[in-house]
């Protein structure tokens, strides 16, 4: 198994239909409020808050329509919502050399990152029980949950922008969800979100205030959405994380989970302004 560290382009420890698989359920998971379809492609845009919801999910591809064309046809559709052209680049993508020919273009590769993944089994036998962490208390909540938004936005120091875009976002999921808040001795302190897409069980979300951290929130969140999950059937469950990010990719392999296959970002230069 590769280390969680050594980020590699378009590597996968997981077979491609897993991965497919996967990337459908987050496709939904984290609805953007633009849609748009070029060729097979789905151009996703939301005023350029966060990089999932504003990127091209390239796991289909109608090759009866030239590369040249759907590049120039993505990048029209990104400059009228005022973004650069952004493709969201794994294994999986179609047609399998688009990340060199993005490149080649003169597109900046961004956002190096690992998606892990574990059985849910396996989260619930290597965090600890809710029992033994007496110090804090879990909220589940099915519908979008303010108090849960407020610590988050706090948490992540949204500002007015930012919110407003989440905001539409988390309110759009149409799958089940749990919106889980924590409390650590009776204050709000950390947040986790779980979206159920067939066997998978989505982690998003995971945010806990600093004064807070390196006290078990995010094991206890993970413990609880896991338990949440498997009500909904799910069997395993994915999240997404910076490979810079070391104390979260510590604490999620404490958590059970493994590498499952990395993704970056390929970002138009210098976008020409919308006619």
């Amino acid at each position: 198994m590769t280390s969680p560290l050594q980020w590699q382009p378009l590597f996968t420890a997981l077979p491609v239909e897993t991965l497919r698989a996967i990337e459908a359920a987050a496709y939904d998971a984290w609805p953007a409020p633009q849609r748009a379809t070029v060729a097979g492609w789905r151009l996703r845009a939301a005023a350029g808050i966060t990089g999932r919801a504003n990127s091209v999910w390239a796991l289909h591809n109608e090759e009866s329509v030239a590369l040249e064309e759907k590049l120039a046809a993505v990048e029209a559709f990104y400059a009228a919502q005022q973004l650069p052209a952004r493709f969201q680049i794994h294994a999986a993508v179609q047609p399998a050399g688009l990340d060199a020919a993005l490149a080649a273009r003169g597109y900046a590769l961004i956002s190096p990152t690992h998606v892990q993944v574990a059985p849910l089994s396996r989260i619930l036998t290597s965090t600890p029980t809710l029992r033994s962490t007496p110090h804090l208390e879990i909220e589940v909540a099915e519908e979008f949950d303010d108090d849960w938004f407020a610590t988050y936005a706090r948490n992540e120091s949204m500002d007015a922008k930012t919110t407003a875009v989440r905001a539409q976002i988390l309110e759009a999921i149409a799958g089940p969800r749990a919106f889980a808040r924590l409390d650590m001795e009776g204050a709000p302190a950390a947040v986790g979100l779980g979206v159920v897409g067939g066997d998978w069980l989505g982690i998003f979300c995971m945010s806990t205030y600093a004064a807070q951290r390196r006290r078990g929130a995010a094991l206890a969140l993970l413990r609880a959405l896991a338990i949440w999950g498997s009500f909904y059937e799910a069997t395993n469950a994915y999240l997404q994380v910076n490979d810079k990010n070391s104390p979260a990719l510590a604490t999620y392999a404490r958590a059970g989970f493994e590498p499952g296959y990395a993704y970056h970002y390929r970002v138009q230069q210098h976008a020409a302004a919308a006619p």
